[in-house]
Formats: C-alpha cells, sequence, structure tokens
C-alpha cells in the first residue's frame, strides 16, 4: 500500500464553512457565482455547485496552475437527490413526456465529475465511485490507484452529497411518519470536500494518507487499529458503530450524525490538520460488512 500526501485541501460544506446544524443542515451559501459563468453553472444540480467550488479552492491551495494535468476522482453516497426528485415527480406528473433534458443527465452519480472536468478542460482519467458512507476512503484508494498506474502526476479527490430539511417535511405530508423520523435521526449535514493528492512530498505538502475500504469484522477492525501504535483511533458513526465502539474502548464517536459519515472522514482530517499537537488518526468507518479506514500522519 502507497501513502499518498496531501498538497491541498478545499471545501464548501457544513462544518467547514458552516457550523454543523442539530438536525438535517443545508448551506445557507454556495457561492458558485465566483466560480463558474452563468451559462455554464445553470446546468449545475446542488452537489456539482459545492464540489466544483470545493475543487477550485483546492487546487488553488495546491498552487496548481494548470487543472487540466490532474487525474480526477468524484465520490457521492446519493448523487444530486433534489435534481432526481424532480425527475420523479415530472414523470409521475406528465407520464414521461415531455422530461426536462438537463434532469436526466444530472441524476446519475457521475453527473458532478462530468461538469466539473469539463470545466477544468481535464482529459486525464476521471472515475466516479458510491460506496455509501466509505465513499471518501474509496474515492483516496481509487486516486492511489491511478497514480500508480501513471494515469497522472497528481489526483484531484472530491466528495460531496447534499441535505434539504424539506425531504422530511415532504415524508410528513405523504403519511410516511416512520421514514420521516428515520430520516430526521441521520441528521445529514450537506457538503463538498475536494483534496489534490500525489505520490510524491513537496515543500507545502500537508501529511499523508492512507485509505482502503475492505471486507471484514470486528477481529479485522482491531487489527487494523493495532497497525498504528500511538495513533489516535476514531470510530466513526454508521452502521454497526455500538459494535465498533465495545471492540475499540477508547475510540471516540466521530460528528454529530451518521449522514455525515460521507464527509465525515474530511471533516476529522480538517480538524487535525489544525491541531498542530495531533500527529497522526487513525479513522475507522463501517457500513454492513465492509469496513472502511483512513490513517494520516502529519
Amino acid at each position: 500500500m502507497t501513502r499518498l500526501f496531501i498538497h491541498g485541501i478545499g471545501t464548501c460544506a457544513i462544518g467547514a464553512d458552516e457550523p454543523f446544524g442539530e438536525g438535517t443542515t443545508a448551506l445557507e451559501d454556495v457561492p458558485i457565482k465566483g466560480y463558474a459563468k452563468p451559462a455554464v453553472r445553470r446546468r449545475y444540480g446542488r452537489v456539482t455547485r459545492m464540489i466544483y467550488i470545493a475543487a477550485a479552492r483546492a487546487i488553488e491551495d495546491a498552487g496548481i496552475e494548470d487543472p487540466s494535468t490532474l487525474c480526477v476522482v468524484s465520490a457521492t453516497a446519493m448523487g444530486e437527490v433534489k435534481v432526481s426528485l424532480n425527475l420523479l415527480a415530472q414523470i409521475k406528473e406528465t407520464g414521461g413526456s415531455p422530461i426536462s433534458p438537463s434532469l436526466v443527465p444530472n441524476s446519475v452519480h457521475n453527473a458532478p465529475a462530468g461538469h466539473l472536468t469539463i470545466g477544468l478542460k481535464n482529459r486525464r482519467p476521471s472515475v466516479t465511485v458510491s460506496q455509501g458512507w466509505l465513499c471518501a476512503e474509496a474515492a483516496i484508494a481509487a486516486a492511489e490507484d491511478l497514480l500508480l498506474s501513471g494515469a497522472g502526476d497528481a489526483a484531484l479527490v472530491v466528495i460531496g452529497d447534499e441535505a434539504d430539511p424539506a425531504w422530511i417535511d415532504r415524508l410528513e405530508g405523504a403519511g410516511a411518519s416512520g421514514w420521516a423520523r428515520d430520516l430526521s435521526g441521520q441528521r445529514f449535514q450537506e457538503g463538498g470536500a475536494a483534496l489534490v493528492l500525489s505520490l510524491n512530498p513537496s515543500d507545502r505538502f500537508r501529511g499523508s494518507l492512507e485509505a482502503r475500504v475492505e471486507r471484514g469484522g470486528d477481529e479485522r477492525v482491531m487489527e487494523i487499529a493495532g497497525r498504528t501504535p500511538g495513533a489516535e483511533v476514531r470510530l466513526r458513526q454508521g452502521a454497526g458503530a455500538s459494535t465498533l465502539a465495545e471492540a475499540l474502548p477508547a475510540a471516540a464517536i466521530d460528528g454529530p450524525g451518521s449522514g455525515t459519515s460521507q464527509l465525515g472522514a474530511i471533516s476529522v482530517l480538517l480538524e487535525r490538520l489544525k491541531d498542530t499537537s495531533c500527529g497522526e488518526f487513525l479513522l475507522i468507518g463501517r457500513e454492513v460488512d465492509e469496513i472502511g479506514w483512513l490513517h494520516w500522519a502529519r
């Protein structure tokens, strides 16, 4: 396994640009006007806007002059949810005809990557991964694979999902109180985050990362934790969190809710980068029978 070096970080996210909310929370401001022209940005869904801003900020932070040289990995657990809901509503209202031509292409999970790479005039390889709440780890692992294959000298990893408190109200209005209650309990916190990574350090790198997603149970979790003696172990909420908390008694539950898990790994990373007393941390998450882990060292 190869460690990747962090050269740039960018966000447009709850927990970074705006404070975490108590329940499902959306950003008050997604300032896409400063990053894309009107004719282009009107085609963007909300997830695309957030990761586009995060990517631009990460590229600037890394001092990259020509972003077309970056291979790109995007990750989203849910994709453009609002676009998909609007598409379904339109199909119901019209019987399938007509359908807005802007909704269909934006309803697929790789739409944000498509818009981003076009905006960057990028011709390097680009892939999209969707692995639930383990998307951050899966995207970083995919970036490692691309860089080792010679796809580029550096990789841009972008991660994002949206949240809308109105989803809960719509479920309540439809009489689905149980679903509304379950969704409310997730406490989704939306946003986009981006990292510029490479195989080599530079004069501005901010530590190195290892990330992986694999099948495994509690024994595998403890084995991973034992491989980084002295590291701060953090357990991210998600399916099976209580089991992992028992397996790792010293672990701290991270984040305000399992709905933040997809961006939670990056939120913890940003928090630790600012803490000069922290030399490394190990973040472990779980979904069904898969575990994801991210190990950062300064």
